[in-house]
């Protein structure tokens, strides 16, 4: 009997020191991340205005996503700790503007590199560049994109990493409209014309998610600068656009409790 007791014990004690270093997407315990240095107000706000340092912002972002630094906090931690490095460098690097840094999130993370579009009747299809990037440095870029994002991300190297660009920038949009009601209508329309016009392009319900989550993100970063991507990647669907966040209401540390909240 002590033997067997013994036994059982030194198993739960394995099974907990593989689940600590074994990153599944649906993880709830994270790192904290470094706290953010103090920015003047003035200089939040002129940020995305001076159009220079914006470029210059979403290069340097670009050099992050395929940095050696970036790859061991992805290592170490998982894919969605990542997310929330790439957004944390992107806040820092934007002077704490929320607005400019899912802007900047949006291209830094996009997996494509130039986009076709069918036009209609004529049968054409005219080629739109979407990175300046040369191709050694966008496959290096797209290799190292964050893609175990949820419980039910496909197999392969690809995974989830195309939904990225579809949450940063359906952020950026809830964001700066502060509606998420209009981001969804633009969201769906996008799915539906990318299905209609653009070159290999499907209307998936997996990038509706997407959007829909990266809504409730936007909202939520208009209260709460400090909130992480991380939390939203559920594989709960959302049913329609986010309701609004009051800016001074005292919100819940987690999605599931906002859930709750409600």
């Amino acid at each position: 009997m002590m033997v067997r007791f013994i036994a059982r014990g030194l198993l739960r004690v394995l099974v907990v020191a593989t689940a600590v270093h074994v990153h599944s997407p649906g993880q709830t315990s994270l790192p904290p991340l470094p706290p953010r240095e103090r920015v003047p107000a003035l200089m939040t706000f002129l940020s995305p205005l001076l159009v220079p340092k914006v470029l210059q912002d979403c290069y340097m972002l670009k050099e992050y996503v395929r940095s050696g630094e970036l790859a061991s906090e992805r290592a170490a931690h998982g894919d969605l700790y990542a997310v929330d490095c790439v957004f944390d460098r992107a806040m820092r690097l934007c002077w704490n503007n929320v607005y400019e840094a899912l802007l900047v999130s949006a291209f830094a993370l996009m997996d494509h590199h130039r986009v076709g579009v069918r036009l209609p009747l004529i049968g054409a299809v005219l080629w739109f560049p979407l990175t300046s990037e040369f191709d050694g440095e966008f496959r290096a870029r797209v290799d190292a994109l964050p893609s175990r994002l949820y419980a039910d991300t496909p197999p392969g190297h690809g995974g989830d990493r195309d939904k990225l660009q579809h949450f940063f920038g359906s952020a950026f949009l809830t964001a700066l409209t502060e509606s998420a009601e209009g981001a969804d209508r633009f969201g769906l329309f996008i799915e539906w014309g990318e299905e209609q016009f653009i070159v290999g392009g499907v209307n998936d319900e997996r990038d509706v998610r997407a959007n829909r989550q990266g809504e409730r993100f936007g909202l939520r970063l208009l209260s709460d600068p400090e909130t992480r991507p991380s939390g939203f990647f559920t594989t709960d669907a959302p049913r329609g656009p986010a309701a609004p966040v009051d800016k001074g209401a005292v919100l819940p540390d987690s999605l599931e409790s906002r859930q709750e909240a409600k």
